[in-house]
Formats: structure tokens, C-alpha cells, sequence
């Protein structure tokens, strides 16, 4: 198997996966948090979607994101420079709009990143797409992604388990999963 084609596979399962985790997920469990300071899946959509759209738009190196040009901050009534990542209270007073606004936003983020998948080849990926950031290559950053949306595709397993103790992956996201086209 190619290089390329293990990457988009394994995001692809990971969006399969967390598709299909939110999958029945109502509004209020998407805004439930286990403890005061906790996450809650709303925002871990959120964080996890804006993040592919940055990552994705930097590898691409051209345009801006998803989230400004589409307008997607004004969709979620939130400042065009949300809170900084290091700001937790400033992120947990964040606005999250309701679960099909969320899932749009992270289905349009991974459609962007299937497109960029598409158009790499191999040598690409030892390409440096920021000048200021030497170390973190195309490979690097799409190592990340892989790791950063099933890290946080795991919470939120995790917080749906919390809230329904019959709750379990779906039928069909198990171990073997189809892979990408």
C-alpha cells in the first residue's frame, strides 16, 4: 500500500468512526459535560473540525480556511480569532450551536482534507508547507491529524458511555472497516 493511500484510510476510519459515534446523539448530549470544567462532545467536534480545516489549509499552503472563507465562525457565533487554545475559561464561554451545525462543519473540513489527499503524491510529504516551521512536514502534520481526531474521537466515546451505560460503538464501525475510495 502507498503512503498516501494509509493516511487518507486511516482518517477515513477515523471520520467513519466518529460519524457513526454521533450517530443519534441528541443536542443535549452534545452539550453535556461530566464535570464543570470538562469538554463536552460539542466542543470537542468544534475543536477537532477547526482543527483539520487549520492544519489542511496550511499543507495546501494557499487560501484561507474553511472556517472564514465559508463563514463558518459566523454560522457559530463566534469571534473570527476564536479564544486561543491556551485560553481554557475564554474556550469553555465559547458559543456551540446545535449537533447538525457541528457535523456539517466536520464533514466540509473532511471533504477539504480528502481533496488535499488526493493531490499529494509521495515526495510531498517530506515538503515543509511553512517556512517559519521547518520541523513539522506534510508527513508530520498529517501524523498529527491521524492521532489528534482519534484521541479525541476516543472522549467522545468515552463521555457517550458516561451517559448511557448501554451505550456502544455502532454496528458497522467495529474492527474491520471499509477503506477509502
Amino acid at each position: 500500500m502507498e503512503t498516501i493511500q494509509f493516511i487518507k484510510d486511516s482518517l477515513y476510519q477515523v471520520q467513519f468512526r466518529l460519524m457513526g459515534t454521533c450517530e443519534g446523539l441528541t443536542d443535549e448530549e452534545a452539550q453535556w459535560r461530566p464535570a464543570p470544567y470538562a469538554n463536552n462532545i460539542g466542543f470537542i467536534l468544534w475543536h477537532m473540525a477547526r482543527a483539520e480545516d487549520s492544519s489542511t489549509t496550511i499543507i495546501k499552503g494557499t487560501g484561507e480556511t474553511l472556517w472564514v472563507s465559508e463563514l463558518w465562525y459566523e454560522i457559530f457565533r463566534q469571534p473570527i480569532d476564536a479564544p486561543d487554545p491556551g485560553d481554557k475559561m475564554g474556550l469553555q464561554q465559547l458559543y456551540i450551536p446545535e449537533l447538525k451545525t457541528l457535523l456539517a462543519y466536520s464533514k466540509r473540513s473532511y471533504a477539504q482534507t480528502e481533496r488535499l489527499l488526493d493531490s499529494l503524491v509521495t515526495a510531498d510529504l517530506d515538503r515543509q508547507p511553512q517556512s517559519t516551521d521547518p520541523v513539522r512536514t506534510v508527513a508530520v502534520r498529517l501524523r498529527h491529524m491521524v492521532t489528534h481526531k482519534n484521541n479525541h474521537h476516543g472522549q467522545i466515546d468515552y463521555i457517550r458511555g458516561l451517559q448511557d451505560q448501554n451505550w456502544d460503538l455502532p454496528p458497522g464501525t467495529g474492527s474491520v472497516l471499509p477503506t477509502s475510495s
